[in-house]
């Protein structure tokens, strides 16, 4: 019987396609432009992976955090329901419906809405549970865990995925999309993007050349890393900064990107003396937490609030467009511009300078990612 939770020895080289799109008034739309943004980068992809993550999905449970798992068999799905009961209340649970016909096999593919026995601790307590499934639950692998949230991915074209999940049938307010080959780790049903921790999913452009650093960074904190690719990083290290770290929720995204990508310590010492404050302890203390190589990257998330985030390496060796529509409700991020150009011929559109974050969070003012991180904020 084939595993779907399990990697394959097999590898291809290619390339990658990413692209988000984030209804600032929070009204929700169906998956059809995202699918149409994604689709028209296929030259990016090889067949080997694509995924989506949305936001807004479960009005009825959007208290309850939603594990969307994927799993070899209904054995599998008897042992996670067996070890979920001894730490959550599981509200609901259903089979996520696909559309039959697109893959020859494909895993069960199923959604439990839990709320925990510890509310204090809540997202802990589902962080915990995530990787408790991921690394030692045979035949289950967890997609994501958010509130309102969940991802939708599998080892096939972007387009076939879009198709098999029916995306054009699901409706969310905050979108993205990520075509996937595996560069250093093989295509399997768990490796494809996003890759999510509670309410936060990340798609990846590049390769994080840091990943052993930030791996045993990770595992000092709490997290392990055993699905064998670089993004999964990306993604625990930016729960455990705007989650765990304590910082000022206002500028918390721009604090995590700092610590992904801080600047040179050439531009440091050029910076006023309060921002040279800030990024050198920021440097110094998350050091671990720098990711070389080349990326581009979006980071959708729900913590504090609703925000989608653009980033990339210090040198930009991954492209990377942002776009807001001409009536400023709809904000949009992509590889290309023809993605964009795709679902809104917006011509207010602008490449992020390397290394520093362009940041749409719910209410607030766009932060372009032109200027300095932290620049113009007070934060003493």
């Amino acid at each position: 019987m084939t595993s779907f939770t399990e990697l394959p020895l097999t590898r291809d080289h290619d390339a990658c396609g990413i692209a988000g799109l984030f209804n600032l008034d929070r009204k929700v739309i169906s998956g059809k432009k995202i699918k149409e943004m994604i689709e028209v980068m296929k030259e990016r992809e090889n067949g080997l992976g694509g995924g989506f993550a949305a936001y807004g999905l479960f009005p009825r449970f959007k208290e309850q955090y939603c594990i969307q798992l994927i799993l070899d068999d209904f054995e599998a799905k008897e042992k996670v329901e067996e070890f979920l009961k001894d730490y959550t209340d599981i509200i609901e649970e259903e089979k996520v419906l696909v559309k039959e016909g697109i893959v020859k096999e494909y895993p069960l593919i199923w959604r439990f809405f839990v709320d925990t026995n510890d509310r204090e601790n809540a997202n802990d307590v589902i962080k915990d549970i995530m990787m408790y499934i991921n690394c030692s639950i045979r035949g289950a692998f967890c997609l994501s865990g958010g509130k309102d949230m969940a991802v939708f991915k599998g080892n096939m074209w972007a387009a076939e995925i879009a198709e098999f999940y029916q995306i054009d049938k699901i409706k969310a307010y905050m979108w993205s999309a990520h075509s996937r080959f595996p560069t250093n780790t093989p295509g399997w049903w768990g490796g494809a993007h996003p890759f999510s921790i509670l309410g936060h999913a990340v798609i990846h452009n590049g390769e994080i050349t840091s990943y052993g650093t930030n791996m045993e960074y990770l595992k000092e904190l709490g997290y392990e890393c055993k699905l064998l690719t670089d993004t999964e990083v990306l993604a625990y290290l930016f729960d455990f900064l705007v989650r765990k770290s304590g910082y000022p929720p206002k500028i918390v995204h721009q604090i995590a990107c700092m610590a992904l990508a801080p600047p040179y310590w050439r531009d440091i010492d050029r910076m006023p003396p309060e921002l040279k404050k800030w990024a050198t302890a920021i440097r110094i203390t998350h050091r671990k937490a720098m990711a070389n190589g080349p990326f581009s990257i979006v980071i959708t998330t729900d913590f504090p609030k609703p925000t989608m985030i653009g980033h990339s390496d210090r040198k930009k060796l991954r492209p990377l467009i942002a776009a807001i529509s001409e009536d400023e409700s709809t904000f949009y991020l992509a590889s290309e511009l023809s993605a964009i150009h795709t679902v809104d011929s917006t011509t207010n559109f602008w490449q992020p300078d390397p290394g520093k974050p362009v940041i749409a969070s719910l209410g607030e003012e766009i932060i372009k990612g032109t200027k300095e991180p932290l620049g113009g904020i007070s934060i003493k």
